[in-house]
């Protein structure tokens, strides 16, 4: 039996919004993480990173939001990051051109970083 909860932790640090995912981010989990994330979306300026180390798969309309608040907090002073992917979820963000649109970052320290330095304290 496969595992169809998305539990969703955050948490702030100096002024950064990370959102630990845990588990899948499908149809299923889909409405829960949107809820989840807008309010941090919707707020002035928000600095967002996912850390994507527990998130297990993600399907096109989970992709899709990725892309659709990047598009939206890129437009503003604000940052949104990904971070900490695994292999094959890098691998199907490749697979579509994402990684062209989405900030990608290794570990979740260095997404946090790059929110600060770009956007400042």
């Amino acid at each position: 039996m496969t595992n169809t909860t998305l539990k969703l932790q955050q948490k702030e640090d100096n002024g950064v919004h990370v959102v630990h995912l845990e588990g899948p981010l499908d149809s299923v989990t889909y409405d829960e993480f949107r809820d989840f994330l807008e309010p941090l979306i919707n707020k002035a300026h928000p600095k967002i990173v996912l850390d994507c180390s527990g998130l297990t798969y993600i399907n096109s309309r989970g992709l899709t939001l990725l892309a659709r608040y990047q598009r939206i907090l890129s437009s503003s002073l604000a940052f949104f990051g990904v971070a900490s992917l695994n292999a094959r979820i890098f691998k199907a963000i490749s697979l579509l051109g994402l990684e062209q649109l989405l900030k990608i970052y290794p570990t979740v320290e260095e997404a946090a970083q790059a929110a600060t330095a770009i956007l400042g304290e």
